[in-house]
């Protein structure tokens, strides 16, 4: 039989996918819990954890992949140097539930009515008053020895118990003001200080930071990702002295420079989480221009969009979804070539071409990896040298020489591709072609053994 190369072009889709580790957030709530009402949400991370209300997600809202989740200092360390982290196990065990990974954050105090440090701290240890969001808070010293060691140590513990956990998505680095976002006085010495705790309690897992700032330039000093925390914010309200459409906002004022001052390239190694400013039902009530604020986002490679988990507006559902399905990494196998036949104890060429029509890589290392198949017997095979992370927006080529395993006959062996957890050995990260079969692999036809 003439040797032959096998062309096979699965057909592209632009379904959603539920692919991990990017897309639409949760907020405080997970996949199929009610939203929250009207244009507010609560600062406070989820305490009880009642079975879902709704099957898959909520309607008015899209689905997701991954719950992020933000709690106060006093709440996981009530007593000094006495932790209770069972609501971060409870909200690890509640997502993996409902198909998702959680990303947390440890807030050291919020805002008015909020809750402030613990009781134990601010008995003990330097405190100050200022005027903070409209309201006198007292709150810890930022510059003190003290403040660094103690919100230090429940980073830390933090850090021991869930760094590298699997279903921990992203930890935040906040611990400047109310909810760590950066509205205080802190110098740059102690604000490296903080830096090193959280990458010291953190090394495996991915750290996200404040952008803004001086603190988002020394966060980029430590290998982090970047959040900001008012995406879409273009709130003209005006004043009699200036126009509403030339009003200050972070959009116009804020991002642009302090992206080219602190970010630069590094969505290509880290990934990008924007949450909202207000939500998007308030950016529709105030007819904000909702095409600018997307735009936005994917130029600044946007992976997790986290609109809090109030409804969205329907008018705009449509636009929404489909920014959520470009934002993160998106791989379109487009080709396969392979030789066949192939001898029992010899190897067929394979190259590919996979396109990343997303706008950012996948950060999590996913094996690529060929599956064959003929009858009951079953061989998956890791192209080595493959690192699917690297796959920046754009495209990617394979190729290589696989080796034929033993105890294949002759006869048909179906070939299928898949980006596989290392020691799991399950597909994970679905292909945005039709072919997929229901275990995330993609068929790739076959090849005739002799």
């Amino acid at each position: 039989m003439a040797e032959i190369v096998r062309r096979v072009r699965p057909v592209p889709t632009d379904a959603y996918l539920a692919n991990p580790h990017k897309g639409c957030c949760t907020f405080q709530h997970f996949n199929g819990d009610d939203l929250f009402e009207g244009v507010r949400w609560s600062e406070e991370g989820p305490v009880t954890f009642p079975k879902a209300k709704h099957e898959f997600y909520t309607d008015g809202y899209l689905p997701s992949t991954v719950a992020y989740c933000r709690w106060f200092w006093d709440l996981v360390e009530p007593e000094e140097g006495k932790f209770d982290f069972s609501v971060i196990d409870q909200s690890i065990e509640t997502a993996r539930a409902r198909g998702q990974t959680l990303a947390i954050r440890i807030m050291p105090f919020g805002a008015d009515t909020q809750p402030m440090v613990p009781k134990w701290y601010s008995a003990k240890y330097p405190m100050e008053t200022h005027e903070l969001f409209g309201a006198k808070l007292t709150v810890p010293v930022h510059d003190s020895p003290e403040y660094l060691e103690k919100f230090g140590n429940v980073i830390r513990e933090c850090g021991r118990r869930y760094d590298g956990h699997p279903d921990i998505e992203t930890m935040d680095v906040g611990y400047i003001g109310p909810w760590g976002e950066g509205a205080g006085e802190m110098s740059v010495a102690q604000m490296h200080g903080f830096n090193k705790v959280h990458r010291e309690a953190f090394p495996t897992t991915i750290r996200l930071i404040e952008i803004c700032g001086v603190q988002g330039k020394v966060g980029m000093e430590y290998a982090a990702g970047w959040r900001w925390n008012c995406y879409g914010d273009l709130g003209d309200t005006g004043s009699p002295e200036v126009l509403a459409a030339s009003s200050w906002n972070h959009t116009f004022d804020v991002y642009p420079e302090t992206l080219i001052q602190n970010a630069g390239d590094n969505w290509k190694k880290f990934p990008v989480h924007c949450e909202t400013g207000w939500v998007p039902m308030a950016w529709y009530l105030q007819n904000w221009d909702i095409d600018l604020i997307l735009q936005q986002g994917l130029k600044y490679h946007t992976t997790y969009f986290m609109p809090k988990s109030c409804r969205l507006p329907g008018p705009w559902m449509e636009k929404l979804s489909a920014f959520c399905r470009a934002i993160g990494y998106r791989f379109i196998f487009r080709q396969a070539c392979y030789d066949t036949p192939v001898k029992t104890g010899g190897a067929f060429h394979f190259k590919s071409w996979i396109e990343n029509v997303g706008c950012a890589p996948l950060y999590r290392k996913y094996d690529f990896a060929l599956r064959l198949r003929q009858g009951d017997r079953e061989e998956i095979i890791v192209l080595p040298g493959v690192d699917s992370r690297t796959w920046l927006p754009g495209d990617a080529i394979i190729e290589t020489d696989v080796p034929l395993p033993a105890g294949f006959k002759p006869g048909f062996a179906h070939l299928a591709a898949g980006l596989i957890d290392p020691k799991s050995k399950q597909a994970r990260v679905r292909f945005a072609n039709r072919e997929n079969f229901s275990d995330r692999w993609l068929s790739l036809g076959g090849i005739d053994v002799q």
